[in-house]
């Protein structure tokens, strides 16, 4: 019997012993998933349970998640706990115990593109705490115009609603990207908007256009519609609504507004609407005569983001949320989409921390930190290369009081940790601005600005748009409004024009986005909303109402019989045919004589030049003063063309002889090469903006740090721009016959020559001109050593395909230089004094490496969209092998994304000439007068 129970036990204790031994079995799966996936979604179940049925043996998370990306339930599924980052740890190992048995989670994260958004600051959105959830992030002010059947002029201003409880319903409203790109996509089964859509499709009005003032991207309305449209169309509206929406054959059209808004100020867009019939009750319009919107970046709540402020911030550890798309900006120590993962990391922050608070005279605070590290030892080194170093301490504080140029450079930050590795980062300090209400070179001057202007040390107030003077307290006179009040009107017939954005305010009689249009169909007055009376074919005053009678009829209205003719009637009409006979007589005799015969001044085409101009560039249309084309005129037969010394695709350039009163002169004759309208755009403007800087210095341009001009000849079929000859070539070319570089070097020559080209930029700026391509090619030597800045646009495309790029713009075929180009001229176009700054930076490049061609990301090849993510993950031109660090970081300070806050081109000479004289004292000079902060 005892041995009976001895063998049941140790049967018993070999089952339970295999069960527990299969239990003890390591089990290994392998997931993917998204990395965009959602916060509490499960991702893996282990085989045996179902969702939100008990598992037999409890599980627990053990380990391959340190930063709490996921939980295990006690069910054995694995849910997402916080917000996944492929670009962080794409791949994670979770063991986990069921029992006392251990299963392997292999976790692999896929990239998703778009994701995480970009914290794109060109469309960065205040936070307002006034805002609620469901408004807007941006505010519209849409200003329009109609014509009705009856001859009404009906206008006024609106604000779009695009809630659901409209008659637009539902509606997509996306910006959940890091392009800037708004989508607004709605639909309607309201009968009188569906009429209206309707008879816009018969009229083949499927999408209209709005463009704003400066030429950034435009506002496009589209219409969809899901019986009749093209597949293609169908697609792309696809790409921004449900699948489910698209194929529902129920609804008749969709709307969708498009634009890219890469900007934190307001826009306004001017819309152009086709003429079209729309019945709409009680009125009938004829034609929308203008649509303007205004759109205004407002923001959202703390924590809020999204069109309608609507969507929830996920950033942690006190991040900045992106109102347009929630992308977070990190602060130092932490990474994640959602800041919520810490780094090892070391950075330099100031207080005050805005750039426009640290000025001359105020006092400055750097804090250097490290962040999660185990220090060892800190130090901060001075743009003097002087250093302090603590030991164990985690943060440094230095205070700088009462700074001054004189201060800045880079001040590094460096920690080396208990394991051997060294952290360290750089802040360049560039004090350029004066106090608050402060200008001059010694900060000396007050500027007691009008108007809410800020005050700029060497241009002083900055007015807002409307407002003009050393104080802003001149409004722009009349005919001129915007910035600077540069723009002209275009408002006629007595219509004010408002000095903020140049709206007209139409005078009686009148209408359109100009005021030229007079009333319709017998109205008159304001708005058109008279009547007129007149009768019996009676012309009737668009202004006033007055009728204007046909004979025999008179009265007030036209409606009385005129029995008898007037005296001064028969006068007039014996008088008349005498007045003819005698003037015909009067142009026979000056015909015969020649009078009439001779030709007088060809002052047409200076006028047609002069409008193209003012399309393109206002400011230098202005600084022209009349006649400037001829006086400038030389002979065509004066002119031996010589040897080539420059081709282009659309331009060249020879070395030719000109004929002159004090004998020959050689010069360089560009000429156009492809005729062509902008080939011809580009001559006149390069002509231009050469004649302006002439004008400026009157005609005295010996000291002048841009290209002399000698003539135009512009008379003959072949047109040319003669420009001084500078026999040493161009910069570019001069860099690469340098074998090597050193300090010397770059004080006998290279320095010299980039502080002329600053100069260069002052004069430019001083006629508010951009020249769109700054760089050595562009950059001539005189026979004494001088150099000059040259090629404003005609011969850009002589150069290398590395130096040139052709824009990815469907429909644009436009060669531009793309690695010294600015970012916001990458990304909008636009071109001003501050993107010249950014190219002088990369020039200065080119002359620390001799001459090489820009390499950015290690790539040499770069399309446009490619460049502009290198520049907005912060990555610039790599500091040359043998730079001073203080050139390098002037520089950075010219490629900084925000153009206000990049050096003046006045700062830029100022700066390399400190660099000059601190290259040309030894070395151990330097740190003996530099002062310890």
């Amino acid at each position: 019997m005892a041995t009976d129970l001895q063998g049941l036990l140790l049967v018993g204790f070999w089952v339970v012993s295999v069960q527990v031994l299969n239990l003890s079995e390591a089990q290994e799966f392998s997931v993917s998933v998204r990395e965009n996936v959602a916060v509490g979604e499960t991702i893996f179940s282990l085989p045996g349970t179902r969702s939100g049925q008990e598992a037999e043996l409890p599980c627990a998370k053990m380990e391959g998640d340190p930063y709490g990306r996921f939980n295990v339930k006690e069910n054995c599924t694995v849910v997402v706990a916080n917000p996944l980052d492929w670009s962080v740890q794409p791949v994670y190992l979770l063991n986990i115990r069921s029992g006392v048995g251990n299963t392997t989670v292999k976790v692999e994260l896929t990239d998703v593109e778009g994701y995480p958004p970009v914290y794109n600051e060109t469309c960065e959105t205040p936070v307002n705490p006034d805002r609620e959830t469901g408004d807007f992030m941006y505010s519209f002010d849409v200003a329009w115009e109609v014509v009705t059947v009856y001859g009404d002029i009906l206008s006024g201003r609106t604000f779009p609603d695009f809630s659901p409880n409209t008659q637009w319903q539902p509606w997509q409203l996306q910006t959940d990207n890091s392009n800037c790109n708004i989508h607004v996509v709605g639909y309607t089964d309201h009968i009188d908007n569906l009429v209206a859509l309707q008879d816009l499709w018969n009229n083949d009005i499927q999408q209209f256009t709005c463009t704003a003032d400066d030429k950034t991207p435009k506002l496009f309305v589209n219409l969809y519609s899901l019986k009749f449209g093209e597949s293609s169309a169908l697609d792309r509206l696809a790409m921004h609504v449900p699948e489910s929406i698209v194929k529902n054959t129920n609804l008749n059209f969709i709307i969708m507004i498009s634009l890219s808004f890469p900007t934190t100020e307001a826009r306004l867009y001017r819309c152009e609407i086709p003429h079209f019939h729309i019945p709409v009750k009680p009125q009938q319009i004829v034609n929308i005569e203008y649509l303007d919107i205004q759109i205004k970046p407002t923001g959202c709540p703390q924590e809020k983001y999204g069109f309608l402020c609507d969507k929830t911030c996920i950033c942690k550890n006190g991040a900045r949320c992106h109102g347009f798309n929630g992308a977070c900006k990190c602060p130092p120590g932490w990474k994640g989409v959602a800041c919520d993962i810490p780094k090892q990391d070391v950075s330099i922050t100031t207080t005050p921390s805005d750039p426009r608070h640290i000025y001359i005279s105020a006092n400055l605070t750097f804090h250097c930190k490290a962040h999660h590290v185990d220090v060892t030892y800190m130090s901060v080194r001075y743009p003097n290369a002087t250093e302090d170093i603590s030991v164990g301490l985690t943060k440094i504080d230095v205070v700088v009081p009462n700074i001054q140029p004189t201060n800045s450079g880079p001040y590094s930050c460096q920690v080396r940790d208990t394991r051997g590795n060294t952290l360290n980062t750089t802040f360049v300090l560039n004090v350029t601005n004066c106090a608050p209400d402060r200008k001059g070179a010694g900060c000396e001057e007050v500027c007691d600005c009008l108007q809410g202007a800020s005050c700029d040390r060497w241009a002083g107030c900055v007015c807002p748009p409307g407002w003009t003077g050393t104080r802003c307290q001149t409004k722009c006179l009349n005919g001129t409004y915007g910035k600077d009040c540069a723009r002209n009107c275009s408002c006629q017939n007595g219509a004010s024009c408002s000095s903020s954005d140049g709206r007209c305010g139409c005078t009686d009689g009148w209408y359109g986005r100009d005021c030229s249009k007079p009333c319709l169909n017998g109205r008159f007055g304001q708005g058109c909303h008279g009547v007129c009376g007149c009768k019996n074919n009676a012309t009737c005053s668009n202004v006033d109402g007055s009728c204007a009678c046909v004979t025999p009829w008179t009265g007030r209205n036209c409606d009385q019989w005129q029995t008898s003719r007037d005296e001064s009637l028969i006068t007039n009409l014996v008088i008349l045919p005498s007045l003819v006979f005698l003037f015909a007589i009067g142009t026979a005799i000056l015909y015969k004589t020649g009078s009439l015969s001779r030709s007088a001044p060809d002052a047409g085409e200076e006028e047609k030049i002069l409008l193209e101009l003012r399309r393109m560039e206002q400011d230098l249309a202005q600084s022209l003063q009349p006649g400037w084309l001829v006086r400038w005129e030389k002979k065509a037969r004066h002119l031996t063309p010589g040897p080539l010394i420059g081709l282009g695709i659309s331009g060249l350039v020879r070395k030719a002889q000109l004929r002159t009163p004090e004998g020959e002169l050689a010069v360089a004759a560009k000429t156009v090469r492809v005729e062509d309208s902008q080939s011809y755009r580009d001559f006149y403007r390069e002509a231009a903006i050469l004649v302006a800087v002439h004008q400026q210095r009157n005609g005295d341009c010996r000291d002048s740090n841009i290209v002399r001009l000698v003539g135009l000849i512009t008379k003959s079929t072949e047109k040319y721009i003669l420009l001084e000859y500078a026999p040493k070539g161009d910069l570019l070319y001069f860099l690469r016959q340098k074998v090597d570089i050193d300090e010397a070097g770059l004080l006998g020559s290279l320095l010299g020559y980039a502080v002329d080209i600053a100069r260069a930029l002052q004069e430019l700026g001083r006629l508010r001109i951009a020249h769109r391509d700054v760089a050595a090619r562009n950059v001539l030597i005189t026979a004494d050593g001088v150099a000059k800045l040259s090629d404003f646009g005609l011969a850009r495309d002589v150069y290398t395909s590395t130096q040139y790029v052709r824009r990815d713009t469907p429909g644009v075929d436009e060669l531009l230089p793309l690695k010294w180009m600015a970012l916001e001229s990458i990304e909008t176009g636009e071109y001003t004094c501050q993107s010249d700054v950014w190219s002088f930076g990369v020039l200065l490049w080119e002359i620390a490496t001799l001459g090489k061609d820009p390499c950015y990301d290690g790539r040499a090849q770069l399309s446009f969209l490619q460049m502009v993510g290198i520049l907005r993950q912060g990555k610039r031109l790599e500091m040359p092998e043998g730079c001073p660090e203080d050139m390098y970081g002037l520089m950075r300070s010219c490629w900084r994304d925000v153009p206000d806050t990049r050096p003046t081109p006045e700062g830029l000479e100022e700066r390399l000439l400190q660099l000059r004289r601190a290259l040309a004292l030894p070395q151990q000079d330097v740190i003996e007068m530099g002062t310890v902060v």
